[in-house]
């Protein structure tokens, strides 16, 4: 006990004293682990994690069933670790709020923040940027999750959202579970669709994203819109 308190101790000072960039992949979480384990030497099950998800972002966003199987973790432990993923999507999302998404550095800021809320999900989930006339956020929403096709998505839906945020223009943003980026002919045909219905009331459809755990295909970058 007094050995992994006098770790726990070194691993605070190093991380004091040399910042996050000082520490491998699994100090880091073994240092986080430490605030929700806090008997017991938590370098091992830091590695096994490593081992079994590769790298940070995949833990991250790695469903809560599959965490408990690593021997060691227990609920309260990836309890923790879920709400600091969601409390740092939290901050992501006010830093790229403050600025134009269609500039270099905002587009890139907002790609990792779809990668991050949907590039990891089993299932597809369909996402709706609402901007105001400058190009910087409103709000964001998943309006629905499954495959898009015409029984699944409602373009009235989508145009009382834009009216209820007063959003002057949108971009659509999904996923593709399988790692698949080409768009399918319901993709190319629901886009179409939506966008000459939100032509019609003067609101612009900027770009439509499909999103990978490893990639993006824009349909704006494609020539598509």
């Amino acid at each position: 006990m007094k050995e992994t308190a006098g770790h726990r101790k070194r691993l605070r000072e190093k991380y004091t004293k040399g910042g996050y960039n000082s520490f491998l992949d699994y100090e880091k979480l073994e240092l986080l682990l430490t605030y929700s384990i806090t008997r017991k030497d938590v370098k091992a099950v830091a590695k096994e994690l490593l081992e079994r998800f590769k790298n940070l972002e995949e833990i991250m966003t790695a469903p809560s069933e599959e965490l408990l199987k690593v021997d060691g973790l227990g609920e309260a432990s990836v309890v923790f670790l879920k709400l600091i993923s969601e409390i740092s999507k939290d901050i992501f999302k006010s830093t790229y709020s403050k600025r134009d998404v269609t500039t270099i550095s905002g587009t890139r800021e907002l790609l990792a923040f779809l990668r991050s809320e949907i590039g990891f999900s089993p299932i597809e989930e369909f996402k709706v940027i609402f901007l105001d006339t400058a190009n910087n956020l409103l709000c964001e929403e998943t309006l629905f999750k499954g495959t898009i096709d015409r029984s699944g998505v409602y373009p009235r839906n989508i145009v009382e959202k834009v009216i209820k945020h007063g959003a002057k223009s949108v971009i659509f943003a999904h996923n593709h579970p399988s790692g698949n980026l080409r768009p399918s002919e319901a993709d190319i045909d629901f886009t179409n669709k939506i966008t000459q219905v939100l032509n019609a009331i003067e609101i612009r459809v900027l770009d439509h994203m499909i999103i990978t755990r490893d990639s993006y295909f824009s349909f704006l970058e494609k020539g598509l819109i």
